[in-house]
């Protein structure tokens, strides 16, 4: 009698849990779509909306498909995306509950007690809300918010093979990489305290951690070189520039480097370092890049640098805060592939770096970021701690005296070369 009591009123839980979630867990989200719209005033000269044209259920999102009227553009959607946003998220809560829920019930106990568990879980409901435009208008409603908080941990970096840094956490729960080796340039842009910095110490870490013998860095920290300060005693950080006339002096040691293994690879009929076996790949990182435009020289190389180095396995890190057409050029962003930028303060300054509006309306998470290659993803970046980088590079510290910078060689290894009259020098002492 208890067992087909308990199998009936599992039957109809199911039954019911069944048609709510037909509802779409009790909503409408296309209706709302439609009404918000309509409220927004998004509605052509003669009166017409916009009309559902597919929906489509995902595993992490639902994506509904419109037909926009004549008149109207996708720019007045996206700018109205705070009203999607929260007028899909007005009070409601939902059952957080699921068949697999129900197939865990232990039949031996309590059964009645364990259904009731079941039904009184519930979660506010916070979709988060993209709207692109591909030909026709495309809402993506994400049944669960993007986690705002991603630690950079081992398991991590074991993800990371090759020249691969991690980027983030997208929206769909993929990992999203940077591999150096395929995007060859990246331009970090956001207002400070957003995550820029933590991103640079993100890269720098995963390089030496995983091409500990093959990566060489150039770190240029126009803040005063505070934000690279843990990473200067590295054996394979070659040069830390803290001020302008520092920077340009290690910029061009770069771009000579840089001239001679393009010489090198011309006279021996290679197209570029991999196809002449050469491993190495050196990294110019540029943290507060705006403070580099009153050395014009300095700016001059780092134009050539994202334009002539992929080739010759240079790389380009590129960060700004100061996001505008002055500090951005344009053979600079035409030059790098990807594009990391966390919050900014209008759509103007997101234009800057994405071409397009949309960083100006992340929301207030420190780590949220639009990367953008052929496609843009939202992503939460991973923050690593200062803890976990120590312990990672610290089998890279050397305190042994830094020697000349070396060259090309024929063979394309590195010799030595006369230019460089400033070179760190780390010495152990008696406060060591």
């Amino acid at each position: 009698m208890i067992f087909e009591l308990t199998s009936s009123l599992v039957a109809g839980t199911l039954a019911g849990y069944a048609h709510y979630k037909k509802a779409n867990g009790g909503t409408d989200d296309h209706q709302k779509i439609v009404k918000i719209a309509r409220n927004c005033g998004l509605v052509n000269a003669e009166g017409k909306e916009i009309r559902i044209y597919r929906r489509t259920k995902k595993q992490s999102h639902t994506e509904f498909v419109y037909q926009m009227p004549q008149g109207l553009s996708s720019k007045q959607f996206v700018q109205k995306l705070d009203n999607f946003q929260d007028g899909l998220n007005i009070k409601k809560s939902m059952p957080d509950i699921s068949l697999k829920d129900f197939k865990l019930i232990n039949w031996n106990k309590n059964v009645l007690n364990q259904i009731r568990v079941i039904l009184i879980q519930t979660r506010k409901v916070r979709k988060e809300v993209e709207i692109s435009f591909d030909g026709m208008l495309v809402f993506k409603i994400y049944d669960k918010p993007l986690t705002d908080q991603f630690l950079y941990d081992e398991e991590l970096l074991k993800l990371c093979k090759g020249w691969k840094v991690p980027i983030g956490l997208s929206k769909t729960g993929e990992l999203i990489f940077n591999d150096f080796d395929e995007i060859y340039n990246l331009i970090v842009a956001g207002s400070p305290g957003y995550g820029k910095s933590v991103m640079l110490k993100n890269i720098i870490t995963t390089l030496v951690a995983n091409k500990t013998k093959d990566v060489k860095l150039c770190l240029v920290d126009l803040k005063g070189g505070l934000s690279f300060n843990r990473f200067k005693i590295l054996e394979q950080v070659e040069t830390v520039a803290k001020n302008p006339k520092e920077a340009l002096e290690a910029l061009r040691d770069v771009q000579d480097r840089m001239n001679n293994t393009i010489e090198y690879l011309l006279q021996h009929g290679y197209e570029d370092v991999k196809e002449a076996g050469i491993k190495e790949r050196h990294f110019t990182i540029i943290d507060e890049a705006a403070d580099l435009f009153d050395e014009k020289d300095a700016v001059e190389i780092v134009k050539d640098i994202s334009r002539r180095g992929r080739g010759a396995g240079f790389r380009l890190v590129y960060c700004t805060q100061y996001a505008t057409n002055e500090v951005l050029p344009s053979q600079v962003r035409q030059n790098c592939d990807a594009r990391l930028c966390f919050k900014l303060q209008t759509g103007t300054a997101s234009r800057a770096v994405l071409d397009e509006e949309g960083a100006e309306s992340l929301p207030l998470i420190r780590g949220r970021a639009i990367y953008r290659t052929v496609e843009k993803q939202i992503v939460q970046t991973p923050f690593i701690s200062n803890s976990f980088i120590d312990e990672t590079i610290k089998p890279n510290i050397t305190f042994k005296a830094r020697g000349e910078r070396k060259e090309v060689n024929e063979e394309g290894n590195r010799t030595s070369t006369e230019r460089r009259s400033h070179t760190l020098l780390i010495e152990e002492t008696e406060l060591s």
